[in-house]
């Protein structure tokens, strides 16, 4: 789209990649599953990681434009299937980001010393996450060239932290005094079952998000060029935090110990205490706060993007489909974002009925995030058959053998996701629940596109 700015290069998207699909309490969660997590994290990188690296990287080359998994559902399945891609993207988010600031404002209590309980403040995690939303928020409106640094910084308030804790777990594997002891078999899982499969799909998706930067494929400079060769250096760095965090919190502290929220600084803590050392816990503290802006401000700035596309597109307010005259930047797609976060965030904290309302909503979305991947890994499939039988087949079979791989992985995650563990006495209510949920989110996008399409016909018939 020519009035977009091309100003996102392949480091910007290398940290972008990394700040938004990276996430601290994935760490804390697989540390406090103990040492098998690392065998989890290996399967998940197979299963897929790399597949969904495979079908993204080729549908970003073959389809470079602005509303990635929107356009390329739609391109390869038509604007049904589109719309409902990209409304299923943009809905899942809706409760992403109080789940996320929630997290980030809990490890911001660390940053000062003798603050931590404040981290079971309401008050303070509602404040410090409605602050955290909307920086993201301004930073993201006045353009990709000033909103980028907020991913970058981010990028880097993820590293520094991980090479803190890894460097003070060094020591103190020398020293001897680990919590944790790695062997052959405790890496392994010591069975097989139900709720190891469900802990393993979550840390599939704790993997996904490569398709989000090319949602802005018509603000990156090259974009087809540039999403790849930001993937592979990406990938690596993303593989490389999720490791050496989980082992490192580990040495830090015993599975059992971990507080899945503010697991990576608490071990910071134990680790400095131990090395004879202080204040990283602080530092660190700081640094996650700003990856977590970081991380925020990556997704609100992806799904924005489609509702830009489908205000273009006239399937949802014209409005929707506007870019700043100085900026360059969907500002009334990225502002009406940030007004949606803010209404579920305070229903997070607003009284039990809301709140109450708000876990429904989670529950809800859990089947709505994973919809897309699946329209991701069909257009890759049907994109690398049509391919192998135009070009001969060749390298096209692993391609196409990736991507059916990540769909099953996929789909997999969709069951798994409906009969989770933790669902206690009452799997069949949680099952209609969920199940339920999901349809009614798929419906109000089948409604709204029914609606937009009659609209359209009428028009035409007018004219």
């Amino acid at each position: 789209m020519k009035d977009l700015v091309r100003a996102l290069k392949v480091s910007d998207i290398v940290l972008f990649n990394i700040v938004a699909i990276v996430g601290i309490r994935w760490i804390s969660l697989a540390a406090a599953t103990g040492p098998s997590s690392i065998s989890l994290w290996i399967l998940a990188l197979v299963l897929f990681f790399i597949p969904q690296a495979i079908a993204v990287i080729y549908l970003s080359r073959k389809y470079p434009v602005e509303g990635g998994v929107y356009e390329w559902a739609k391109i390869e399945f038509g604007d049904f299937h589109g719309f409902v891609a990209g409304w299923c993207y943009w809905a899942n988010n809706l409760v992403y980001y109080p789940s996320l600031l929630i997290s980030v404002a809990a490890i911001a209590a660390f940053i000062l010393p003798g603050t931590s309980g404040l981290a079971s403040n309401k008050l303070f995690i509602g404040s410090i996450s409605l602050v955290v939303l909307w920086i993201a928020i301004g930073f993201n409106v006045v353009g990709v060239k000033v909103g980028k640094w907020v991913q970058n910084v981010g990028a880097i308030g993820t590293f520094i932290p991980i090479l803190l804790i890894a460097g003070l777990a060094g020591v103190i594997l020398f020293l001897g005094r680990s919590e944790t002891h790695f062997t052959l078999a405790n890496i392994l899982p010591s069975r097989v079952d139900y709720g190891t499969l469900s802990f393993w799909s979550s840390m599939c998706f704790a993997l996904a998000g490569f398709e989000l930067a090319a949602v802005m494929s018509d603000e990156i400079v090259d974009s087809g060029r540039t999403i790849s060769r930001a993937a592979y250096i990406s990938g690596i760095g993303i593989v490389l935090v999720y490791l050496i965090g989980t082992v490192s919190l580990l040495v830090g502290l015993s599975s059992k110990d971990v507080n899945l929220v503010t697991g990576l600084v608490q071990s910071i803590q134990e680790l400095q205490a131990k090395v004879g050392v202080g204040g990283l816990a602080n530092v660190s503290a700081f640094l996650i706060t700003l990856a977590g802006i970081g991380g925020a401000g990556a997704w609100l700035a992806g799904s924005a993007r489609i509702l830009f596309v489908t205000g273009i597109d006239n399937y949802l307010p014209k409005s929707f489909g506007k870019i700043h005259p100085k900026w360059k930047t969907p500002h009334v797609a990225i502002i009406f974002q940030g007004l949606i976060a803010t209404l579920f965030l305070i229903m997070s904290f607003v009284g039990a009925t809301a709140e109450q309302a708000y876990l429904v909503l989670v529950d809800a979305t859990i089947i709505v995030y994973f919809i897309p991947y699946v329209y991701i890994f069909l257009a890759a499939t049907r994109a690398f058959i049509r391919e192998s039988k135009e070009e001969g087949k060749g390298r096209q079979r692993l391609k196409i053998s990736a991507a059916v791989v990540g769909e099953f992985t996929t789909v997999a995650a969709i069951v798994l996701a409906l009969f989770p563990p933790e669902a206690g006495g009452n799997p069949m209510l949680f099952f209609v629940k969920t199940l339920g949920g999901s349809i009614v989110f798929v419906l109000v996008g089948v409604l709204i596109f029914w609606n937009s399409t009659r609209k359209r016909m009428r028009s035409a018939v007018a004219s």
